[in-house]
Order: structure tokens, then sequence, then C-alpha cells
């Protein structure tokens, strides 16, 4: 049996795009439709889908209930509370600073550069203050404008579970003069400073950057215990890669590789399996199933359904084999030694992939909108070197139907959110069908992103000093 382990983010995203939760700012809809077709494809190429039920006693019934085909974990029943305090103990030593208006700690950098998110932070006069505040690098209403509005909104989504689960985030962050003086709660209260401190969008995306980085681990950590594949929403893929490569599960070269591939235009990959010695991965490209399945059962309300319908047919049999028969073969350590298979199961992936664009693609004014799905395997024994990601000193609790589980691996599932949101952008009227069914709250906000243009970031004015 092959695993995929869901984040509860990505389950809230379902319910909005679906109807159930109501949304306040549009820029979400395409991070949630990312999301959704993310769970469609666990659906489609896992044999089981679990999660980890660590929403408040409140709301997990109801959850429970809306996605009855999943495998709900109880943290404390699986012993899963030790992963939980080493999420924690890991994410409070992250230390977001921004320096010269640009995030400079290398956590926070390097996850917004690897999502191409272009931020700085300049003094904005408010009321003769001045306060700190986050803008987005670019030229306002242009495509990559666009862009930067859904990756920040998806970002400051990342809040919108706080009140329903558990864990740990903070709004704590260094600032520091482009001059190099570090700016504390003393220099805004000074009797003689303009200087107001952060804005409290600023404090929000902090916030929201730390609670991201909190489940990223917390979920790595839980997918090495339960031998599952995690397979979380896409906006926390970039970080959890940062964050195995600083842990030493991944070399430099090899997430220099990843990020590279991650970075191909979908339609420019091909289907592959590579061996980078104590780690090997998979890539495939597949069309967007959640437009094709859409347009067949009517209504986003009945694309998950329709999908588990889909699962039982030949095709995706065929290629949950396939997968499985990999897996299987790196356990057993057998792929090093055979390039042989490595050539056939590629040609496999190959040919199965060519075939699901053809059953279920759609057509667009783009041709067929399709994802590119990377899994990074990482043997249990692999990990537990590294220096960073210990080997836990416990005996974990498997519910009853993991446990004759032989496999001895688990793996991460990477997609490039930048180019996931480009493509859902591209489906034209599928995405309008899709979305078909989200509610807009009647208190929605407009998208008050503040944009700077970047041949005027360094300028000064009567309202704006750089930082």
């Amino acid at each position: 049996m092959t695993y995929a382990l869901i984040d509860n983010a990505t389950l809230t995203a379902v319910q909005r795009i679906q109807g159930d939760i109501t949304i306040k700012n549009t820029d979400t809809i395409d991070g949630d439709l990312v999301a959704f077709e993310n769970l469609v494809q666990a659906i489609l190429f896992y044999d089981e889908l679990i999660c980890i039920d660590n929403y408040k006693n409140e709301h997990s019934t109801s959850r429970k209930v809306s996605f009855d085909f999943i495998r709900f974990l109880e943290p404390d029943i699986c012993n899963l509370s030790q992963a939980e305090a080493f999420a924690k103990s890991e994410s409070s030593r992250l230390k977001p600073e921004i320096r010269g208006g640009k995030f400079a700690d290398d956590d926070f950098k390097s996850f917004l550069e690897m999502i191409k998110m272009n931020i700085i932070c300049t003094w904005d006069k408010r009321s003769s203050i001045y306060y700190l505040t986050m803008k987005l690098l670019g030229q306002p209403y242009t495509d990559e404008w666009s862009k930067y509005s859904q990756l920040s909104a998806t970002i400051f989504n990342e809040l919108s579970d706080v009140a329903t689960t558990k864990g740990h985030w903070s709004e704590e962050i260094t600032l520091v003069g482009s001059d190099g003086i570090p700016l504390t709660a003393e220099t805004f209260n000074e009797k003689n400073s303009d200087l107001g401190g952060t804005t409290k969008a600023l404090d929000m995306f902090v916030a929201s950057l730390n609670w991201l980085a909190y489940k990223s681990i917390y979920y790595s950590a839980s997918a090495k215990l339960l031998n599952a594949d995690s397979f979380l929403h896409p906006i926390r893929h970039a970080f959890q890669i940062h964050w195995m490569k600083k842990s030493g599960a991944y070399g430099y070269d090899f997430t220099k590789r990843l990020i590279d591939s991650m970075s191909q235009s979908a339609s420019d990959s091909i289907a592959e399996i590579k061996d980078y010695g104590r780690i090997v991965t998979t890539s495939f490209e597949a069309p967007i199933f959640s437009a094709w399945l859409v347009s067949e059962s009517g209504s986003p309300a009945q694309v998950i359904n329709a999908a588990k319908e889909l699962k039982s047919t030949q095709p995706f049999l065929e290629i949950r084999g396939l997968l499985r028969q990999i897996r299987h073969a790196y356990d057993a350590d057998s792929l090093k030694a055979s390039n042989q298979l490595i050539t056939k199961w590629s040609a496999e992936l190959e040919k199965a992939s060519t075939e699901l664009k053809y059953l279920y693609g759609v057509k667009t004014n783009h041709g067929i909108p399709s994802s590119l799905i990377m899994n990074v395997f990482n043997s249990g024994a692999a990990i537990t070197q590294s220096p960073k990601f210990p080997d836990f000193g416990f005996n974990l609790k498997k519910p009853e139907f993991m446990k004759s589980q032989l496999t001895k691996s688990f793996a991460h599932v990477y997609k490039s959110i930048a180019s996931e949101l480009t493509t859902v952008e591209r489906l034209g009227g599928f995405r309008d069908y899709l979305s078909s069914s989200v509610k807009i709250d009647k208190d929605r906000v407009f998208s008050n992103q503040k944009v700077e243009d970047p041949k005027f970031q360094r300028y000064s004015s009567n309202w704006k000093r750089p930082m």
C-alpha cells in the first residue's frame, strides 16, 4: 500500500472551492484551485490518503465527515507529539530578518527566491509617522503583479487555520537599516523619532511565514515517522525543499538540480527516474484532472467523488502499480545496480503520462494544461544520518491499517507553486467552471497590496524613505 499524507491546509482550500467555507479575498482562489487539483492527484495516484487530526475538538468531527474517504490519525494515539515538539523547536530557531528593505535571513530569503516572489520594504508615511511597509516589487497591473498578489494571498492564507489547528507562529522579526544599524522598539520610542515600526500587514506576513515553516517541518517529520509520502499544499513545497537541504537530507547540488527541474515547463519535461545515490527522484507530467472532472461531473462539489470513481479504472491501477514497483526496488536498493530497470520504468512512466494526457487532458487556447509532479524518495536510514533530522527516540504506534506496510522509505511530492498558478490561470473557461461554487463573504476585502516600481525602490520622497 502507498500512503499520501495530506495537510489540513489542502482540505480547507478544497472546502473553499466547494463553497463550504466563504472567502474574503478573491486573490486566494487560484491558490485554492492548485490545492484542489493536488488532492485529486493524491486520490488518483495513491492507494490510501491519511491526515493528522490536529484540528481542535469542536471542528474535528465535521472535517472527518466532509472527507470520509481519508483516514484521520490521532496524533496522541500515534505518538506524534514528539514530531510536534521537534517542529516547534526547529521553527522557533528561525529568525526572520529584514535588512535594507529585503528579507536577509537564510530561511525566508531562500523561500521567497524559490517561489520567485520579489519584495521590498520601505518606510511609508502615515499621519506624519513612517511605518515599515511591505511592497511587491514590479509593475502594477501586469501578469507578474497578478502572480505576486496570488502568491502573497496564498501565504497570508496560511493563518486561516490558526484558530482551528495547533501550531507555532510568531510576529517577531529583526530589523536592520541599510547602514547596518539595528532598529528596535527603543529606536521607535525615542522622543524625536518619526519611525513607527512595522505595519500590521507586515507583521501578519511574517507570522504566516513562521506558520508555513512550522507546518512544513512538522509534516516532513511526520512523513518520516509514518513512512508515508507528504502531499502538502504546494505553497509549502519550497520551504520543505529548503529545510530538507538545511537538515542535511539533500545536498547542495541535488537541491539545485531539483529546483531547476521544477522550474521547467511541464510540457518541456519528460517522465523519468533518476538515481542520486541515497536519493531517487521520479517525475512525470499529468493533465489537470480537476478541469476534466468538473466538465464531466457538472459541479465542483462532485469532482472529488468523480475522482474516487476514476481511481479504480485501468489506467490508474496500472500507474499506481508502476509507482509501487519503483518504491519497492528503491527499498531493496536494487535501483543502483540496474540502469536497465531505470530505463524500463522511465519509458513506462512516459507512456502512462502520455496516455493520461490523451484521455483526461482538456483543450484550451494554450494547448492542454498540465502539471509536473516530482517525487523525491529518501530512505529512513539516510535521513537518520543527517545532523538535524534526528532518529526519534520512541516507537511510533502505527494504526492497525498501516501495520502491514512493508515500505521502509518515504517521499516528498514537490511542485512549483508559481508554475501551478500560471497553469490555473491558463485554464480559461475551465477555471471559471471550477470556481463557480466559491462563496465570497459579504465583507470581502479587495487586494490592497502595495507595489513598488523597481526603478524607484531606492528613491526618497515626502511620503517614502528607503529602509
